[in-house]
């Protein structure tokens, strides 16, 4: 087994506070975004705002109100079949990546810019229609009127190249793989920040103590029906604690399954109807795994995509071992860090939350262990996955060796099964 070691990557200069366990409230807040329904309001009345206000502008010269309103209506209409053109686009791709990668490989649905161009399409068809309704009694017009519809028409295609670049992109293997590479390592990044650990001493699932045995303890349970958790507003969670003076032990984790009356977190100390409404309200849930605050999702998608690619009616060993390359830039970014952040402080660095995060066995575990206990693997793919591990063990601490070991003697020896436990994540 190669011993060589390799220079962990660099702390990112945007993470380096003086106190770790307080400063994960911060990255660990719901981000506040604006939705496909508020930007596609937005879009129309700012085009209904410049439907009134562009006939006032006059630049020197005037055209006939009917071959300006003929204009508006070619537009308006022609914009209307290009939004039927371009969605049925999105529809393609997203049925394609689903059926070729994962129906959990969402890219390209979840981009920014589709929604935002359906916003700016639906604000020039709105924009049209309501300039050639406002200039519609006068016998002439401002120039302006057609000349800023024309302009719209230009910032159409180029918006239809940017969807049309992002379409080709999502059903590419190396691009998608690398996309969910790249989200994968910005939640490791923001989440995980020290290097170099040298052992893990604290449950990095968040576990309650014993410190807190002899304190009452309430159970908060889940009052809706089943759904993901995606984001625990944690910044919300701990100025709850504070105000209770209580701690607050989540059993669930992003990315995980809330059974309806299931434990979501429980209590130590002194609690009230207001604490367990706040920590309901903290969290949001949904149908899918998001990326925002799952460190593990990136891993769970590369093995989806290895192992669709070795099942017999595929059987595309090459595309697994793309796969493990992606994993490997993860896996090495985690064998480097402190992975025990599960205890989060307030501002007086007392602990006042414990969340549930994933540990080193767990990510190794989701990685790997699907793809070792399938009854027949690609030389390629075990020889790549060998490396992997020789890898990893080289530039991670001893204390995290036993589960590279584990999986190693596992594909020297199939019918032996991990000494761990199977991941919930």
């Amino acid at each position: 087994m190669s011993t060589a070691r390799v220079d962990p990557p660099q702390e990112p200069r945007d993470f380096r506070p003086a106190d770790r366990r307080h400063e994960l409230a911060r990255v660990l807040r719901r981000k506040r975004r604006l939705r496909a329904g508020t930007v596609q309001l937005l879009g129309v009345a700012a085009a209904v705002g410049l439907a009134f206000l562009a006939p006032r502008v006059h630049i020197g010269f005037d055209i006939p109100t009917t071959r300006a309103i003929e204009m508006l209506i070619a537009v308006g209409v022609g914009t209307v079949t290009f939004i039927g053109i371009v969605f049925s686009l999105l529809f393609l791709v997203v049925q394609f990546a689903s059926t070729t990668f994962t129906p959990r490989l969402n890219l390209f649905r979840d981009d920014p810019i589709v929604w935002r161009a359906f916003a700016f399409y639906t604000a020039v068809v709105v924009y049209s229609f309501t300039a050639a309704l406002v200039i519609g009694g006068d016998e002439k017009t401002s120039a302006t009127v057609p000349i800023v519809a024309f302009v719209a028409l230009l910032a159409i295609i180029v918006v239809y190249r940017r969807l049309q670049s992002g379409a080709f992109k999502a059903i590419q293997l190396a691009s998608a793989l690398a996309q969910v590479a790249r989200q994968g390592r910005q939640v490791i990044d923001g989440l995980y920040t020290q290097t170099d650990p040298v052992s893990d001493p604290i449950d990095g699932r968040g576990r309650a103590t014993a410190a807190f045995s002899d304190e009452p303890m309430h159970e908060i349970r889940w009052p809706r029906p089943a759904a993901v958790l995606q984001v625990i507003d944690v910044p919300r969670v701990l100025r709850a604690a504070e105000r209770a003076r209580t701690v607050i032990d989540f059993k669930v984790g992003s990315g995980q399954m809330i059974a309806e009356g299931s434990t979501v977190a429980v209590v130590s100390g002194r609690t009230d109807a207001e604490l367990e409404r706040e920590v309901l309200k903290a969290l949001t849930v949904g149908e899918e795994r998001t990326f925002e605050q799952d460190p593990a999702f990136a891993l769970r998608l590369l093995a989806d995509i290895a192992l669709r690619a070795l099942s017999p009616a595929v059987n595309d060993p090459t595309t697994a071992v793309e796969a493990l390359d992606a994993m490997d830039g993860l896996l090495r970014v985690l064998a480097t860090r402190e992975l025990s952040v599960g205890q989060v402080a307030g501002r007086d660095g007392t602990i006042r939350a414990r969340l549930v995060l994933p540990v080193w066995d767990d990510y190794i575990a989701v990685a790997l262990d699907e793809m070792i206990a399938l009854p027949a693997i690609s030389p390629n793919v075990s020889r790549r996955m060998l490396r992997l591990l020789d890898e990893l063990a080289g530039i991670t601490s001893p204390s995290r060796r036993s589960a590279l070991e584990a999986r190693r003697r596992q594909i020297h020896d199939p019918e032996r099964a991990p000494d761990c436990q199977p991941p919930n994540i």
